[in-house]
């Protein structure tokens, strides 16, 4: 190594120095220079009042007025990091996707269901919640295996086909093709049936039960209870989703409630503040000191 390199002493320009004083600078909490002009005028207004507290007489008193000062603003700038911190540190915790990661959940298939319906908004229905049980509950009841057509469905599982039915005259279906889909054996022919009302519009018509229901006897009892077992499995989860949204909201605010900083950004944050304090005591101790002999010349 060259002897300039060695003693090279760091930039000599002021263009330089003014680079070079900021490089340790990068979190603000030990920046020399005020940061904005609230914490100037934050100075400004404590070196004002701290004169008037102490009313300084010499130089020195002075310079250790200004220094208190100084520990002043810092411990400020100190005091909104934190704050800054914890608010951060609150935002974060409200995602919905901490509360859905401390579920801890080892049903992949239910996780991803909770997730779903979590960034969709949907909310826990105590009404939803009940229909849904009692569906489930008249699937239970039954042997699958003896579920021998639609007849047998409707004489049963009069909730059950009261669903399907609902379901197909929403989405416009027979019910021979509605299972058919649902259990992945066709396509899907729609009942489209137009009116037109007294002012010209056209508008779609519900079509009638018997729409719906035609050729549902025709449907394989293989089929029916194929879709049985599928919807009683999608009930089942809906059930559980629905029974974690119903205290999602409870969770994420235990989640924020309990939320602080990263431990080493917070212990770094303290040791500034402690140094601060006793920066500040050690100044004012040594004001004192410095006005006490000055009193008893």
């Amino acid at each position: 190594m060259t002897n300039k390199t060695k003693h090279s002493g760091g930039p000599k320009t002021d263009k330089g120095k003014a680079i070079s004083s900021r490089n340790s600078t990068t979190h603000g909490l030990t920046a020399r220079r005020w940061l904005n002009t609230g914490e100037q005028e934050l100075f400004d207004e404590t070196v004002e009042a701290f004169n008037n507290d102490f009313d300084p007489q010499t130089s020195i008193e002075k310079v250790l007025i200004v220094k208190m000062a100084e520990c002043t603003v810092r411990l400020m700038r100190i005091q909104n990091t934190e704050n800054a911190m914890f608010d951060l540190a609150i935002s974060e915790a409200g995602h919905p996707e901490k509360s859905l990661i401390s579920l801890d959940s080892s049903n992949d298939e239910l996780t991803q269901a909770v997730y779903d319906a979590s960034y969709a908004s949907w909310k826990f229905s105590p009404a939803s919640f009940t229909k849904k049980i009692n569906l489930l509950d008249e699937i239970d009841r039954q042997n699958l295996s003896n579920i021998s057509g639609w007849n047998y469905v409707e004489d049963n599982m009069p909730m059950i086909a009261d669903y399907i039915i609902k379901k197909c005259t929403y989405e416009q279906l027979k019910i021979i093709d509605f299972i058919s889909r649902e259990t992945g054996q066709a396509g899907n022919i729609k009942i489209t049936i137009v009116g037109v009302r007294a002012d010209g519009q056209k508008e779609r018509i519900s079509p009638p039960i018997v729409e719906i229901t035609k050729d549902a006897h025709k449907i394989p009892s293989s089929s029916l209870q194929k879709y049985f077992d599928k919807l009683a499995h999608n009930l089942a989860k809906d059930l559980q989703v629905q029974d974690i949204l119903k205290d999602l909201d409870q969770r994420t605010q235990q989640i924020k409630d309990a939320a602080i900083p990263d431990t080493q950004k917070l212990n770094l944050v303290q040791r500034y503040r402690t140094a601060d304090d006793r920066q500040f005591s050690k100044t004012l101790g040594e004001l004192l000191e410095l006005q006490k002999r000055r009193k008893t010349v």
